[in-house]
């Protein structure tokens, strides 16, 4: 199956424009003792959503070779994965700790679940491409990616506006 470098594209530059929006939320929002924990947490989910939609976006244009479509998928495929391991290596667990140190009003179990859960869906889509389960690669990857950049602008909303008291 082809990949649409088009979608990819604009994928690319829609991470790239909320980078550019967090750089500016992050160099306005500095303080002399810096972030709290929660915007810290924030701010780092949202950079890591958005560069994740960014590089994976561009990657195929890299790896991709018409010619050998199947292990290009196999290594597109793979990169997505270890990085949404990656994710799901660290951010859970910071999370919990921050609903742990009374932060649970700024985390609702909602909104965990429902950010949390966008890692392990691509995860999941990822792990089942990878085994060559899914056979419309080319969507399901741009759903993982589209799913990259729903988190990071749930991230960047959030930090924007529901601020710790």
């Amino acid at each position: 199956m082809e990949i649409d470098f088009r979608a990819l594209q604009v994928i690319a530059e829609v991470a790239l424009g909320i980078v550019g929006f967090s750089a500016i939320l992050i160099a306005l929002s500095r303080a002399k003792d810096g972030f709290s924990a929660p915007d810290n947490f924030r701010v780092q989910l949202l950079t890591y959503s958005a560069f994740g939609a960014m590089f994976c976006a561009l990657i195929p244009f890299a790896i991709f070779n018409s010619e050998n479509s199947t292990s290009s998928w196999l290594i597109i495929s793979f990169l997505l994965c270890i990085y949404s391991v990656i994710g799901l290596s660290i951010f859970p667990r910071r999370v919990a700790s921050l609903r742990r140190d009374g932060f649970k009003n700024l985390f609702p179990l909602k909104i965990v679940f429902l950010q949390m859960g966008m890692l392990i869906i691509i995860f999941i889509l990822s792990g089942l491409m990878i085994l060559d389960v899914i056979t419309q690669k080319n969507n399901v990857y741009l759903l993982c990616l589209i799913l990259f950049l729903i988190q990071s602008t749930i991230a960047f909303i959030r930090t924007m506006f529901v601020r710790v008291q």
